[in-house]
């Protein structure tokens, strides 16, 4: 017999499969080939895709029996001096910002959003991926214009 965990943790499973297929049709539908653009991801699925000049990574994984969708896209590496003044913009940012947020992590900038699968549906997921490429593509070039450091996607 299945204790309560085992079923939550099929449903998880299936929960994940539905929605790594559901994001296959969406990158399908704004012109990515989803085959091209999977990249290999520990218990999970993952995409990574660029849109202007942006890297757009999407991830359907799970944390303590939880499924989530994240779409995230690094932006910017941090400038050596002046970061007190991007870190107050991109706190100002993230007020004007809808359905997504800048972070930082090491010494990178991303804008990201994440939501658990339970309840999304297509529609959102297709919403999500889109917020993020596009405030993605709109910003990596004007921060670094702005406030120096290196575009993540040039190497």
């Amino acid at each position: 017999m299945i204790g309560q965990g085992g079923f939550q943790n099929r449903a998880v499973g299936a929960a994940m499969q539905n929605s790594a297929a559901a994001v296959e049709r969406i990158l399908s539908g704004i012109g990515v080939d989803p085959a091209a653009a999977r990249i290999g991801v520990q218990d999970g699925y993952g995409w990574s895709f660029r849109r202007g000049s942006a890297t757009i990574e999407v991830y359907v994984t799970q944390r303590e029996g939880i499924g989530y969708l994240q779409a995230l896209a690094p932006i910017l590496h941090l400038p050596m001096t002046g970061l007190l003044p991007l870190y107050r913009h991109l706190l100002e940012l993230n007020l004007q910002m809808t359905d997504a947020a800048l972070g930082v992590y090491l010494d990178v900038v991303y804008v990201f959003s994440e939501r658990p699968l339970d309840g999304m549906d297509a529609d959102e997921a297709n919403s999500m991926i889109n917020i993020v490429a596009a405030y993605a593509d709109e910003l990596d070039n004007r921060l670094v214009d702005e406030f120096g450091g290196r575009l993540y996607s040039r190497i």
